[in-house]
């Protein structure tokens, strides 16, 4: 028998004795040590076989007394253990079989709504800006909105930066052209919205939290066709990083405001429609995608052809791949080469 449990049988053998006694006395009792003493009193309640009162006093209890004890404890233990195993299984049957398909279904699930009422358009972007809760990218190929639809968007826009909402946002080059337009690009960047300027892009398009998207259903006509809506990460992932690769190649509005004061040949205005004519598109394509006039893409299709001392858009076309000084307006497949300008 170990030397504990041989100190500990002392113990309860001289307190069955006594039949009762204050803790500091069983040491007296047993020749043993207080420190002895008190761990051997540590055992007996370990194992049931002792019983404080009141009073401060130790009692002896019978060995049949403590091991019935024991048992109740180990059987509720037992039930507790076997209560909780149920609701685990219950827990997981249900995480597995009934929530994880739900979520899966949602997911995979892709709305797409189609909004034609211009108002209703409006309601619908106002909505996805009160409920956006971790980022808003926009972009922007032009024509710029009127000025009570930019007043209403500054508005929102203040509202998602103030729940910490990220917001991103690319514009045209040919803000720079309009002062009106550029100071409420630096209005947007004070606030804090990042913005950026492009040359050119495809289509509107703007996206929330990843998961929905608005995009034009014709984006040669965005003003007079539907808004698409559509709902799904699956589908907004792609927009999403469409979005991405226009934000690098973009330049921020501090940078592009200040390199364009100075004295170059073609406004960023015109540097757009040189890449819009090196890609293929007519004097009315170019202008219906820029929201301008046929008249402002003739200027600088006149202005181009001045430059290049062309006799026609043809000659212009090839000439221009030639040009370095216009090599970093061109696209980068159409530097240094011929291209199509109609």
């Amino acid at each position: 028998m170990p030397d504990d449990e041989e100190q500990a049988l002392a113990v309860y053998e001289a307190l069955r004795q006594l039949g009762s006694a204050l803790p500091g006395e069983m040491g007296r009792a047993t020749d043993l040590d207080q420190e002895r003493a008190t761990a051997a009193l540590g055992r007996l309640t370990e194992l049931g076989l002792v019983h404080g009162r009141p009073d401060g006093q130790l009692e002896p209890v019978e060995p049949d007394t403590a091991l019935v004890r024991a048992m109740d404890v180990y059987h509720r233990a037992a039930e507790d253990h076997a209560s909780r195993a149920e609701s685990l299984y219950r827990a997981t049957q249900a995480l597995l079989y009934v929530y994880r398909p739900a979520v899966e279904r949602v997911s995979n699930k892709v709305e797409i709504e189609s909004i034609t009422d211009p108002r209703a358009k409006v309601r619908m972007v106002a909505a996805m800006n009160a409920i956006a809760q971790t980022s808003a990218d926009s972009l922007h190929p032009g024509p710029m909105p009127p000025m009570e639809l930019l007043e209403l968007s500054i508005e929102q826009d203040t509202q998602m930066l103030k729940r910490g909402v990220r917001l991103r946002a690319i514009y045209p080059e040919a803000v720079l052209q309009s002062s009106k337009h550029l100071r409420y690009l630096e209005r947007l960047s004070g606030l804090g919205v990042a913005v950026r300027l492009l040359d050119h892009a495809p289509f509107d398009i703007l996206l929330q939290d990843r998961e929905v998207a608005c995009l034009p259903a014709n984006p040669d006509h965005p003003g007079g066709s539907p808004m698409l809506l559509v709902r799904s990460t699956k589908l907004v992932w792609p927009l999403q990083v469409i979005f991405e690769d226009y934000w690098l190649r973009a330049v921020p509005l501090a940078d592009a405001a200040s390199s364009g004061t100075d004295t170059s040949v073609f406004t960023p205005q015109e540097r757009v429609v040189i890449r819009l004519m090196a890609t293929g598109l007519s004097d009315d394509q170019i202008a219906r995608k820029m929201g301008v006039h046929r008249r402002t893409v003739q200027r600088a299709v006149a202005k181009l052809m001045d430059r290049l001392h062309a006799g026609s858009r043809f000659e212009a076309g090839l000439k221009l791949g030639q040009d370095k000084g216009l090599a970093r307006v061109l696209p980068p497949s159409r530097s240094g080469s011929g291209v199509a300008v109609g």
